[in-house]
């Protein structure tokens, strides 16, 4: 139908009266709403180590720990920049903290990680938990569990933090805590009483002891640590990760990761997290993977080798210790370009939170045709 000057007035006069009244006309933004493909809200980037590993060095000499008891530079993407958000659902930082350092004892509703990059004096105790840290380690903070970090060597030690707090933040179920107690000894036992740091309770390696052994679980003790849901194996050791990996590497693999391995909550064998998987790859000498795209969203650290990844078709090159993002539906594929060496990589997504919401999808590129995968 044909819009009249009377009917374009009338309309004008309608859509002012709706914006007063906080209404918004479906026929105005349809083209928005009902979108043939998942909307592209972040964009592939890459932060390079020879960029932002000098900042974190300066940070380390001018800026003191007091001033945010948490010394991070944070991996903004950006189409969310200033808004500290990697992609719509995953948040990064690279963390320095030099000899003596420690951060107070708190926790939160998102759930966290740290995978080191440098150092092996760096530690972070969870539930009484004091997991020493060396390169390659992931620490799993999951939500709820109290947790404090620091810094017992004699060199600054740099960690990556994970969370998923822009996912918590979109839920509106964000909330930090730092006012934390045990009880009392000495004269004031037998109260409760506020502690900047947690007491060390477990054994050394209590993780490992529990829950290292593969296809074992002890039946005595308490699986569920803190108040949220997650791993009660807090630590995943860089040794042992690599060992897998080595026994995978005759195996096929992936056509689209290649040999891929997955940490695991030992309890369950399912994500370490529920909303987030963390997966270590291994790309072989020369390998190149297909193409393929999801809905979810994926951080990537480069812990071996050097490469390409081309994401929507750019090319990203890679080295040691670069990170990069590949937002959800965005096509991409990896190259290890070396003839002689392995490319490693550390990667986290939101896969576990897509699958429970029944909106984890995958297409794949094979011999020219697309092929879907519904998760």
């Amino acid at each position: 139908m044909a819009e009249t000057a009377a009917t374009s007035d009338i309309r004008a006069k309608m859509r002012a009266r709706a914006k007063d009244l906080s209404l918004v006309e479906l026929w105005a933004i349809i083209a928005d709403l009902e979108t043939k493909q998942p909307k592209k809200n972040a964009e592939p980037y890459m932060w390079r180590w020879d960029d932002f590993y000098p900042l974190a060095q300066q940070a380390g000499k001018t800026v003191p720990i007091e001033e945010s008891e948490r010394r991070a530079l944070l991996f903004t993407n950006p189409s969310y920049y200033p808004k500290p958000y990697m992609t719509a659902t995953l948040y990064a930082g690279c963390s320095l903290y030099n000899p003596g350092e420690v951060a107070p004892v708190h926790r939160h509703s998102p759930n966290a990680s740290r995978f080191v990059i440098q150092g092996d004096g760096g530690f972070t105790t969870i539930e009484g938990e004091k997991c020493m840290m060396n390169r390659g380690d992931l620490i799993i903070t999951p939500q709820g569990t109290w947790h404090d970090h620091g810094n017992d060597g004699k060199e600054p030690v740099l960690w990556i933090d994970l969370l998923d707090l822009p996912l918590v933040e979109t839920l509106s179920a964000s909330r930090f805590e730092f006012d934390y107690f045990e009880e009392g000894s000495g004269s004031n036992s037998g109260e409760r009483v506020k502690r900047h740091f947690q007491t060390v309770r477990e054994k050394p390696d209590h993780s490992h002891n529990f829950y290292a052994a593969g296809g074992l679980r002890p039946a005595f003790g308490v699986h569920r640590r803190g108040t949220g849901v997650g791993t009660p194996m807090f630590v995943y050791r860089w040794h042992e990760t690599v060992a897998a990996l080595d026994r995978m590497r005759s195996y096929g693999g992936s056509p689209y990761d290649g040999v891929i391995l997955e940490y695991v909550n030992p309890a369950t064998g399912e994500a370490v997290v529920p909303t987030m998987a963390y997966h270590v790859q291994l790309l072989r000498p020369g390998e190149e993977t297909g193409e393929h795209r999801h809905t979810a969203s994926t951080a990537y650290f480069v812990i071996e080798g050097e490469g390409t990844t081309v994401i929507e078709g750019k090319e990203f090159a890679w080295g040691r210790n670069d990170v990069f993002a590949v937002p959800g539906w965005a096509w991409h594929r990896h190259v290890n370009k070396s003839a002689k060496n392995d490319a490693i990589f550390y990667a986290v997504s939101d896969a576990p939170t897509l699958k429970k919401l029944a909106l984890y999808r995958e297409e794949r590129r094979i011999g020219g045709k697309v092929e879907l995968v519904v998760g």
